[in-house]
Formats: C-alpha cells, structure tokens, sequence
C-alpha cells in the first residue's frame, strides 16, 4: 500500500501544481478582462483541460484520504461481517464504474484523433487529456482492487500518507 500512497501524492502534487497554475491564470484573466478590456487568448480553453488533469490525477488521493463526502446509506451496526461487506460493495461499485470510465475515455480518445476533435479557441488536441482520465480511472480501479484483496485477507488498508508531521516538543531533550 505504501507504493500505492506514494503515487498518489505524487499525482495529487502535479495536480495541486497544475491548480495553482489554473488559479493564476483565471486571476490574469480577470485582471486583463475587466481593467484592459483584453483577455487572455485561449485562457478557457487551458482552464477546462486542466481541470480534467486537476480531477483526474487528484481522485486517488481523495480516496485514500477519506477527503470525499461520505453519506452511510448502509448501516453496520457494530457487525465486522455487515461493515466487511459494506466496504467491499463499495470498492466493487467504484471497480466497475471507474473501469467503464477508462474504457469509455479510451474509445472517446480514439474518436477524438479520429475526428481531430479539439478545442475552441487554441485547438488543444482532446485525445490525450481523455488518454490521461481513461489512466487515471485505471489507476483508481488498481487502488480500489488493492483494498478489495486486502480487505479479504482481513489486512489493514489505512493509508501511509502523512500531510504533516509535527514533532511532540515534550519528547525533545535539551542538553
């Protein structure tokens, strides 16, 4: 699982970069919107391919977080059979749904070359932003699979991942 959680920051920390890149582009075009009357050419175009990047890479990190919304439709009531069963009817769903998203962004893909799909204004290609969600989505089902398994063989699936690490001052000696 360590592996697993590595990746996962890793492609949260490119789309956090990439985020950050979308915030300041969408304050530059603001500011050259409304007070030069010349937006950014292209800006829209940038900030909705980014943003299935930002989405797509950030998924798994959510996921492994516990960073999504969570709402108990099915109730355990203390019982590790209900809670076992619970949890793995919910990473099959996510299995097979995050499975039909990459097969169905592959095909899209494919179509996009096909038809030299691409954006508006600065004709960014669609094909290899639907080639990065249809990885994505696989990369999600490989995470969901994994918890599957270890599920099963009764093994932990918390995560590894350590967003800070704040030393206990009382543990510290001073000479």
């Amino acid at each position: 699982m360590r592996a697993l959680d590595s990746l996962c920051v890793a492609f949260a920390m490119i789309a956090g970069l990439i985020l950050f890149g979308l915030i300041g582009l969408t304050f530059l075009d603001v500011i050259m919107r409304y007070i030069f009357s010349s937006p950014i050419y292209g800006a829209r175009d940038v900030l909705e391919m980014g943003m299935v990047v930002v989405i797509s890479l950030g998924f798994p990190f959510t996921w492994r977080t516990g960073g999504h919304i969570v709402v108990d439709l099915l109730p355990d009531y203390g019982f590790a059979l209900l809670t076992t069963g619970r949890n793995l009817f919910v990473r099959i769903t996510g299995i097979v749904i995050f499975g039909l998203l990459a097969w169905r962004a592959w095909h899209t893909a494919e179509d996009a070359a096909l038809f030299n799909e691409k954006t508006n204004m600065i004709e960014l290609p669609f094909q290899p932003f639907l080639w990065l969600l249809a990885f994505a989505s696989v990369f999600q089902a490989v995470v969901l699979v994994t918890e599957s398994v270890r599920i099963l063989l009764k093994q932990t699936i918390a995560h590894s991942i350590t967003l800070h690490q704040i030393q206990d001052e009382s543990k510290v000696q001073h000479d």
